[in-house]
């Protein structure tokens, strides 16, 4: 406990040193590819357009042939969001975010956390349990310069869990000798968030530093939703060192501490507080002709689970912990006037420890696995790219796997065509395969180590038009999965007793197809308007009813009003997610003892939000206010963990 909070506040004054030398120094732009609050309308304008997780390498979004979803810094501000979670719910429909017994379960298009792949600069995140969760919330907001995704199966560049989809968050870098921002913002139930970061580009090096605070009291009534009082710390470090022009060195290393706490007069004895530390490195090496790109990395994710026993002042029970480390080179080469070569060689460890979920004694399972992958971009003529390639993997535990993908773009000026076919695989978790314990008493879940990897084909056809200031794209796909695994129940007589266990195996299939359609347009510059539909039919084969939370119909829309009071500008949104309703499935008992699926549904939903973000410039620095009305309607139901209405009040000072 003391030492988190003395890592918190080491931080804060490393920043708070920087902002006094700040008032000495002049700021002095420093050549850079990255964007900051600084930047001209026209440089943030071509920054927008480069994306990265398409195809490993840095192309305009224009020119990528897979098309990708791009969330902007400046997006995630005038929106309020307050974590990477709320930004791309309020960007990307039909996402639904489902809390279960192991943490915050994100599903897109009916797929859980398992098929989707989370990268921080293009580094995969631990999960934290057996369905894949992840706390977004590790990852501080501020320190986001966008989001990239990419729909359905990237295996063939990224390995296993890369099913549904791939999220890569992008980290800022700094731009100036001296840059420093400080966040807070207040909203209901006493929700506290604290940001610092600073930021510095002086000569060969750089370094950027953050640390935040989040902190809330909780919310519940009777029968309504329910979430726990909690207190977050966390804080990042990113040094960088350009020996030349061309070659960097860079380091990386982030801390994440959640504790939830128990709610007053309760009878557990316990709380939860977890820990997520990343350390990596990258470095890399161009020819001198720039025709030739070698880039090492190296990184280290681990997650620590404890139990906090209250009874014994505050002791500290780890209850499990989950590591992956990974290592990777890979080669760029395009000396060829018409071609393109990316070729690359990953090394995955991933390792569970448990004192209780792996069996009766304290237990550590691990699984490696080796991949070749490459890949070759084509350009026939002016108008038509052809991208192929494909992964080898060699995991423990399954043995062999091959994920070819092939995409093709066809340009028309104003007009782009894109398609492909991919082919991905999931392999089992640790947990699903060696699960062994007691839950609470209740029933008994078993892993399976025979299990096989889950295996998926994605189709998409998409057509997007671009005039001026209109953006409209509409995309259609198929994706198919197979050995799928499922969970089920196994009822046996002991003692006189029904006893209920739990099993895993390879049963089933499931197809999920869709179309999405998003359109903007700019407004006399002043007014832009955003509209994303998703209709998506996600069907379990074996039953015939739809996976698990998926909806149906989802969009996400937003009016966003640019304007200038008092000579600084101002932006105002209004912005609103509507789902159909929430799908289940739930097992019922005929008249003859039978189990049946049954197919169930929550209400539909329409969650609104208004913003508004005023800036004022100070001498050469800028004062931000936010304001936020969120949920304005006070939508409420019992399955999403909502509190109804909320308001935010937020200001952001930043020493340019």
């Amino acid at each position: 406990m003391i030492i988190k909070k003395l890592l918190f506040f080491i931080s804060a004054l490393y920043i708070s040193l920087h902002l006094q030398a700040q008032q000495q120094t002049e700021t002095m732009p420093q050549q850079s590819t990255q964007k900051s609050d600084a930047t001209t309308d026209n440089e943030e304008k071509k920054l927008e357009e480069v994306v990265v997780t398409g195809t490993r390498t840095v192309k305009r979004l224009s020119e990528t042939p897979v098309l990708t979803t791009v969330i902007r810094e400046k997006e995630i501000r005038e929106s309020a969001s307050v974590s990477a979670l709320e930004s791309l719910q309020d960007n990307i429909p039909g996402i639904v975010s489902s809390p279960n017994a192991m943490g915050n379960n994100l599903r897109i298009r009916g797929l859980n956390s398992r098929y989707i792949l989370f990268l921080v600069d293009g580094e995969r995140l631990v999960s934290e349990g057996a369905g894949g969760n992840l706390n977004l919330d590790q990852i501080d907001v501020n320190n986001i310069r966008q989001i990239e995704m990419v729909n359905g199966a990237s295996s063939a560049l990224y390995g296993s869990n890369a099913v549904g989809s791939v999220i890569n968050i992008i980290s800022k870098e700094p731009v100036h000798r001296i840059e420093t921002t400080l966040n807070q913002s207040i909203e209901n139930y006493n929700t506290l968030r604290t940001r610092l970061d600073v930021g510095s580009a002086q000569g060969k090096f750089s370094t950027r530093a953050g640390a935040f605070r989040n902190s809330s009291d909780g919310f519940g009534d009777n029968g309504g939703a329910y979430a726990a009082r909690y207190e977050d710390y966390g804080a990042n470090l990113k040094l960088g060192f350009k020996p030349s022009q061309r070659s960097d060195i860079n380091i990386i290393s982030r801390y994440f501490s959640h504790e939830t706490f128990n709610p007053e007069n309760t009878l557990n004895v316990k709380h939860s507080l977890t820990h997520n530390l990343t350390l990596g490195a990258n470095g890399g090496i161009k020819s001198r002709d720039n025709t030739n790109s070698l880039r090492i990395s190296a990184n280290y994710d681990k997650y620590f689970d404890y139990y906090v026993l209250e009874k014994k002042k505050n002791k500290l029970d780890l209850h499990n912990s989950a590591t992956y480390f990974s290592a990777r080179i890979i080669d760029t080469y395009s000396a060829l006037e018409k071609w393109e070569f990316v070729a690359g060689a990953e090394f995955n460890h991933e390792e569970n420890f448990s004192t209780t979920t792996l069996g009766k004694t304290p237990t550590t399972k691990s699984l490696n696995d080796v991949n070749g992958f490459a890949q070759a971009q084509y350009k026939l003529n002016n108008n038509f790219d052809i991208v192929g390639g494909g992964r080898y993997t060699y995991n423990t535990q399954f043995g062999s796997s091959l994920t070819p993908k092939l995409s093709l773009m066809y340009n028309l000026k104003r007009l782009k065509f894109r398609t492909g076919i991919g082919s991905s695989f999931r392999s089992p978790s640790i947990k699903e395969l060696y699960y062994d314990f007691d839950h609470s008493g209740m029933f008994w879940v078993y892993g399976n180590p025979d299990l096989k990897p889950e295996k998926g084909i994605y189709y998409s056809l998409s057509a997007e038009y671009t005039h001026k200031s209109l953006n409209f794209s509409v995309s259609g796909y198929h994706n198919n999965i197979d050995n799928k695994i499922t969970q089920y129940d196994v009822i046996r007589m002991i003692g006189g007793t029904n006893k209920n266990e739990k099993y895993y195996k390879n049963v089933n299939s499931a197809t999920i197809k869709g179309i999405d359609v998003c359109i903007s347009y700019n407004f006399l510059k002043q007014l832009l308007l955003k509209a994303n539909y998703s209709c998506c039919d996600a069907k379990d084969n074996s039953t015939g009813l739809q996976l698990e939370s998926n909806v149906r119909h989802s969009e996400t829309l937003s009016a966003t009003w640019y304007g200038k009071v008092f000579k600084s500008p101002f932006s105002l949104q209004v912005a609103g997610r509507l789902n159909s309703p929430k799908l289940y499935q739930q097992m019922v008992t005929d008249s003859n003892g039978d189990a049946l699926a049954e197919l169930k549904s929550s209400k539909s939903y329409s969650i609104w939000k208004a913003v508004l973000v005023k800036s004022f410039k100070i001498k050469r620095h800028t004062m931000e206010l936010t304001l936020k009305a969120d949920n304005i309607f006070n939508f409420k139901e019992v399955s999403f963990i909502n509190p109804g209405r909320q308001y935010l009040a937020g200001i952001r000072y930043l020493f340019n």
